[in-house]
């Protein structure tokens, strides 16, 4: 067997479903490796960021790892952006970069994709990758893959796996098997467990928010064991959105955004005297905009591998470990919620007017689900994400807090090759301009995703920081018009009932992609959105008024 295939192998091991990439004479000899072995699924796309970006939303969806092959240099560096994405969002990737051999290192001559150096590659994955090997002997490959591979699913974030051109078809017998990690016995957890207890037993009102690390680190089971044997009120944060969203009798009652979000969510959150967080990144986008309501209140961070109590910490204890035990030792008990008054009723406004607001989107994809079944659902950036936080009952892979934009659709061709699944894919029409045109790929492999397309004609995102900003102005394009050329379907809506009947068409129609550009008002925007700017403006200016000691 040579050496790519035992990787490939390997890969297949410890969950990789496909591989997602784009040729370069460096990564020739794997890629022709890979579509004679068939041992995984290839898919190539046109931009190196949306390959990366679609084996970014494969690596969320389950307890498995989302791979990238790409060229050196050129297209290695291309997909820096995706991959530091999925670093900071904590989401396991493998990125397969193709490598000079020796004997063309050893020429002295500027490579053609070299920067500053050969290793100039490899430096900068360090800054967005938490392993970096390369497979440049075979007397060590079978170590260096293991290390790597096991790396990304324990910290569940990118390595970088290089491989030399002359490497791939290298004759190599070891195999590498995922072998499930032996726990180290830590003699705190039984401390750090009755501290937990003890706490959260003194509470009288606590309440659990969620984060990402529930979902990559497969303990969505365990999770909603322990919220609901302990009956206290649960939510997730901005980048949660859709944690445990398909499991039957599930305990999370929604998305906590502070005053940008539901207000009865907030009413009971501001009632909290204790908040446990667990597996939530501490980052503005998640807790900037709701600092007030939470300032004054004691609060335990549980985290893969750290708890943190406030004055001390336990370190070492997996997340898995911790809610196990906790769900062991659960005692609900009565706890003292008064919820005050809290209106969410809805300007209604521009349905009387007969366009269409973007919470709108939200109301209708909901009722297709209720009428069609449930659909999982890509989000890119920008108001499409606060348009997500209003759907029900699904689960939702989207860029909370790293926020770059072009995620949506090949997020959308991840969830569909790695679950089977047909997607919703949430988009505006800036974020559309950066990948929307891997559309063009459904043919080739089958897939069909319904395109829900955000048509404000510019950035909201950008004005609703800067409402005078001409910047963020992108003018009228046609793009359902393109659906057709592409082999889907598309269509142009501006009234809420063409909206509706759009939906329901897509819904019942499952042959081929459909393309739905929704005509938004200009300057119209989701209340989250206009709040969660406001509210980060003001902190912004804050901070620039502060003086300097």
């Amino acid at each position: 067997m040579t050496l790519a295939r035992v990787l490939l192998q390997s890969l297949k091991s410890f969950g990789a479903k496909q591989v997602w990439g784009i040729p370069g004479d460096f990564i020739l000899p794997f890629f022709r490796e890979m579509e004679q072995s068939q041992i995984l699924p290839v898919y190539s796309l046109s931009h190196e960021p949306s390959v990366a970006f679609a084996a970014d939303a494969s690596g969320r969806l389950h307890e498995g790892i989302g791979v990238l092959a790409v060229t050196y240099g050129a297209g290695a560096l291309n997909s820096v952006n995706a991959v530091a994405q999925a670093y900071a969002e904590r989401s396991p990737l493998v990125v397969l970069a193709g490598m000079p051999s020796q004997s063309e290192m050893e020429l002295g001559l500027q490579l053609h994709h070299q920067v500053k150096s050969i290793d100039s590659q490899v430096h900068i994955f360090k800054e967005i990758t938490c392993a970096q090997v390369r497979l440049d002997n075979l007397d060590h490959a079978a170590e260096k893959i293991a290390r790597a591979l096991k790396q990304c699913k324990e910290q569940s974030r990118p390595v970088l796996i290089e491989i030399p051109r002359n490497m791939a078809s290298e004759h190599f017998s070891e195999l590498i098997i995922n072998r499930p990690i032996e726990e180290p016995v830590c003699a705190s957890t039984e401390k750090c467990v009755q501290d937990l207890l003890h706490i959260i037993g003194k509470a009288q009102r606590p309440i659990v928010l969620a984060g990402v690390e529930v979902k990559r680190y497969d303990v969505e089971a365990q999770f909603c064991r322990w919220v609901s044997e302990l009956d206290v009120p649960c939510f997730t944060t901005l980048m949660g959105k859709g944690i445990a969203e398909e499991f039957e009798d599930s305990p999370v009652q929604g998305t906590y955004l502070g005053e940008a979000g539901d207000p009865r969510v907030a009413a009971i959150v501001q009632q909290a005297d204790l908040v446990i967080f667990v597996g939530a990144i501490l980052s503005d986008s998640n807790f900037a905009i709701s600092a007030e309501t939470l300032a004054g209140r004691q609060a335990v961070f549980i985290e893969h591998r750290e708890v943190n109590l406030g004055h001390y910490s336990y370190h070492g204890i997996a997340l898995k470990t911790i809610l196990s035990q906790l769900e062991a030792f659960a005692t609900p008990k009565t706890w003292a919620f008064h919820l005050p008054h809290a209106n969410n009723d809805c300007d209604d406004t521009l349905a009387t007017q007969g366009a269409i607001a973007p919470m709108m989107i939200a109301e209708a994809l909901n009722r297709c689900f209720d009428k069609y079944g449930r659909l999982p659902v890509a989000s890119d950036v920008g108001d499409c994400l606060f348009v997500s936080q209003g759907l029900k009952g699904t689960s939702v892979v989207a860029p909370g807090y790293y926020a770059s934009m072009g995620f949506g659709v090949p997020a959308g061709f991840g969830i569909q090759a790695t679950t089977g699944r047909r997607p919703v894919v949430l988009v505006g029409d800036g974020a559309f301009q950066m990948t929307g045109m891997e559309l063009g790929h459904c043919r080739r492999y089958g897939f069909t995703p319904i395109v829900v397309l955000l048509n404000n004609q510019g950035w909201e995102m950008i004005r609703a920081f800067a409402p005078d900003s001409q910047a963020a102005d992108l003018g009228l394009w046609p793009f359902a018009d393109m659906a057709q050329h592409f082999g889907g379907v598309g269509i142009r809506v501006s009234s809420p009932e063409a909206l509706e009947q759009a939906l329901c068409q897509a819904f019942e129609d499952f042959s081929q992609f459909y393309l739905i550009d929704v005509q938004i008002p200009k300057g119209c925007m989701t209340p989250s959105l206009a709040h969660f700017a406001k509210v980060l403006t003001a902190k912004q200016n804050m901070a620039r008024s502060e003086p300097i000691t």
